[in-house]
Parts: C-alpha cells; sequence; structure tokens
C-alpha cells in the first residue's frame, strides 16, 4: 500500500514539476529553436517533410510526425497540445523507468527513489518546456530499458521491443543510435544464456531497431538519391564544436566562455556560403570533411575540446555566462549526490551483466558521441532514466550492509505501521 501511494505521489510530483516550468510559457510563443513546429505544419498541410516547401532530412523525423496531428487539431491552441503531450511523457518516463526498476529485481524503496529522480530532474525537467527532442527521447529509452528487462523469459519479445524503441529513439535523436548498437553487442557478449540465445537476442535487438529506419531511408533516398539513415544534421554539428573560431573563443577562452556574438555569426556566414548550392547531403559531407581536417591538423586540440565537452555533457551545474547563481546552485545541489550515488552503482559487480547493462551502455555510447559533436548539459537530458536505475542500484543493500534503500523501506513501514495504528485508535474513540 505504501509502495503505491509513493509511486502515486511521484508521479503528480513529475506533473507538477514540468508544469512549473510550463505554466510561465502558455500565452507565449512556443519556443522551437530547431524549428520542428514549421516542419509539423508541412505534414499537417500535405506538403510532406520540407521546410518552406523543399523536402529536407535536416531534421529527424518522429517528432514532427508526432507533432503534425496536435497541429492539424488544436490550431492557435497548440501550445496546450504540446504541454499535454510532454506531460504525459514525462509521466510516462517515470513510470517505465520504475518498471524497469522492478523488472531489474530492485527492493521496492530503491523502485521509488529511480522514479524520484527521473521526476524531478532538473535538465529533463527544464527541458519540457520546449518544443525539443529530449522529453520523447527520454520516453523511448525507458521504454527500452523495460523492455529489453522482460521477466517473461521469451528472448525475442524483449529484444524486438526493446530494439523498436532503440530504433525510434534514433528517429528522434539520431546520437542515441551507437546506444542501440552498444547494448545488443552487451547483449550478445554478456547475457546470461548460451551463445545460440545471446546471438538471438542481440541479433534481434539490431533488426528491430534498423527496422524504424528503413522506411525513412527510402524516402531519403527517393528525394536526395542517397538513403540517408538519420540526417543531414549531422555534419553541422560537428563542425559547430570542431573550428577554429569555436576553439579560439571556448575552448581558449575564458572559463566559461559561451560561443556567441560576432564571430559566431561570422562563422555561420562561412557555412552558408560554402554549402550555398549543394543537396543537404552533400552540404553534410563537406562540413564533416571540414570538422574532420580540424581533427587531423591538430589532434592535441581536438583532444582538449574533446574533454572539455564531456565536461559540460556530465557537468554538475549550467553555465554561470546563461543561467543565474541560485539555478545553478540548486542544480548541482541535485547533482553531486545523485553522482555519488551513480558512481556506487558502477562499482557493483552485478550491473555488468545482461539486461542492466544496457543503462550503462546508454551512457557510454552517447557521452563517446558528444565528445566529439556539438554539447551543452541538455544533451544527457535523454538518458536520466538510465542514470536513475544506475544510482538506485547502487543504493541497493549490499555486502556492506543496509544501505540507503534500507533506510527508506524501514521508514515506509514504520509510517504505514503509525497510520494503522491511528486508525485503529480512532475506531476505539467511535
Amino acid at each position: 500500500m505504501f509502495y503505491r501511494r509513493a509511486l502515486t505521489l511521484i508521479l503528480l510530483l513529475a506533473v507538477a514539476a514540468r508544469l512549473a516550468v510550463m505554466v510561465p510559457q502558455l500565452g507565449r510563443e512556443l519556443d522551437d529553436p530547431d524549428n520542428y513546429l514549421p516542419l509539423a505544419r508541412a505534414l499537417a498541410e500535405g506538403q510532406g517533410f520540407a521546410i518552406n516547401g523543399h523536402p529536407t532530412a535536416y531534421r529527424p523525423p518522429l517528432y514532427p510526425l508526432i507533432l503534425a496531428p496536435l497541429v492539424s487539431a488544436l490550431g492557435d491552441r497548440l501550445v496546450w497540445g504540446v504541454c499535454g503531450l510532454h506531460l504525459a511523457m514525462g509521466v510516462g518516463t517515470v513510470a517505465l523507468t520504475a518498471l524497469a526498476a522492478r523488472r531489474w529485481g530492485m527492493p521496492k524503496s530503491c523502485v521509488l527513489i529511480a522514479a524520484l529522480v527521473v521526476a524531478c530532474d532538473p535538465v529533463l525537467v527544464v527541458q519540457s518546456r520546449s518544443v525539443m527532442t529530449e522529453t520523447l527521447a527520454a520516453f523511448l529509452l525507458s521504454a527500452a530499458l523495460a523492455a529489453v528487462a522482460d521477466p517473461s523469459g521469451l528472448v525475442w519479445r524483449g529484444a524486438a521491443l526493446g530494439g523498436l524503441a532503440f530504433g525510434l529513439a534514433g528517429l528522434c535523436r539520431p546520437s542515441t543510435l551507437p546506444a542501440a548498437a552498444l547494448a545488443a553487442g552487451a547483449a550478445l557478449v554478456l547475457g546470461p544464456d548460451r551463445l545460440r540465445v545471446r546471438f538471438q537476442r542481440g541479433a534481434l535487438l539490431v533488426v528491430a531497431a534498423t527496422a524504424p529506419l528503413a522506411p525513412w531511408a527510402v524516402r531519403n533516398n527517393q528525394v536526395f538519391g542517397e538513403p540517408v539513415w538519420t540526417t543531414t544534421h549531422g555534419g553541422y554539428t560537428l563542425a559547430l564544436a570542431n573550428n577554429p573560431v569555436y576553439y579560439a573563443e571556448v575552448l581558449d577562452g575564458p572559463p566559461g566562455a559561451v560561443w556567441a556574438g560576432r564571430n559566431q555569426r561570422q562563422w555561420f556566414d562561412w557555412v552558408n556560403r560554402t554549402t550555398a548550392g549543394m543537396t543537404e547531403p552533400e552540404a553534410d559531407r563537406t562540413l564533416r570533411a571540414a570538422a574532420t581536417g580540424m581533427l587531423l591538423e591538430r589532434p592535441g586540440t581536438f583532444a582538449r575540446a574533446a574533454l572539455a565537452r564531456l565536461g559540460r555533457f556530465w557537468g554538475v551545474a549550467p553555465s554561470g555566462s546563461v543561467y543565474p547563481r541560485w539555478l545553478r546552485m540548486a542544480t548541482a545541489a541535485w547533482t553531486v549526490p545523485l553522482w555519488l550515488a551513480l558512481a556506487a552503482g558502477f562499482v557493483r559487480r552485478d550491473l555488468w551483466c545482461w539486461p542492466r547493462i544496457a543503462a550503462p551502455s546508454m551512457m557510454l555510447a552517447l557521452s563517446v558521441v558528444h565528445a566529439f559533436f556539438w554539447t551543452d548539459l541538455r544533451m544527457r537530458a535523454p538518458i536520466v532514466p538510465a542514470i536513475a536505475l544506475v544510482a538506485s542500484w547502487g543504493l541497493r543493500n549490499g555486502d556492506w550492509g543496509g544501505g540507503v534503500g534500507d533506510w527508506v523501506a524501514k521508514w515506509g513501514v514504520a509510517v504505514s505501521r503509525r497510520k494503522g495504528a491511528r486508525k485503529k485508535d480512532c475506531g476505539k474513540v467511535r
């Protein structure tokens, strides 16, 4: 009874936290920095996946496809639809994380801790107010974690559903696809079953993850003459984080520097001039080549830049150049204990076997991706469910004796007993 009430309270807390950042946005223009709404409007109007009438693969398709019915149905009230969608996905992410934790075999107290982390994590909560893909990606990755931990014993079901969730996450944020590849490799090498079963599991994960991408690749082959499986945006984001101007102003600039201003605008102008007249795939390759050239010409600088990007990705607080001190302090107060619990989870040997290893696989894969590509704190929002699961795993009772989970469980039982005693006493008075 205590567990159900506590989980319900956490789900309500997830709604309240997201409403707290959404409500100030109501009545304003929706924050859509990546132009997903124009794509959704084009889809709703029957123009296909296009910008200004021109077919594109610059952004991944899943999120605009989900937004399109809302655009068509709600019109000027779209802000309410987006808020409702993000609230539903936020609550769903909490519930799926709790389901994955139960399937991992965690005690109920640690299940509640995992759910609470996802409900209140400041990075994930703040992203719910914007028309961006982090909220949907976190929902899909939590679904993948819950699916691969399917306790039914049917290898095909967990692998198929988990792979499908991974593939949809890739259609939402292509940076998550390496997580699917790493999870499939872990399923093959570290699964508890015979080699034949492990091979079936890993292969099915790959096939199921590829299936949602195939129609998108076919469409792009028809439009551009080549099968773009993800987006034509990768070269730009790689070059955005690896160019001489960025290195000079951010990497070698003052501590906490944020790239903005005249020099950044001049770099954008260079990109536009360089790629003028090219098809999207050609522009993608050109910018990727420019970034790769920086890597080869200045490997030491690139290595420093990669470490700096990882520092931002796993930072305990957002940039002081953008956010106020009180918000940075509050974020750090939340993140530092979470990182300590995460470290405790990583050192547990029983984490590094299937299906639990899917969670650290996500974290490792996304870290590697963002060591190369443009990175800031919000980029880790999709793996908050994985972080919550590993951190909660570290709080379980271990060989070293009772842990935080044990304390929470005992506290919950004590509260339930006191409530029961009060009810009996009230009955006696009546």
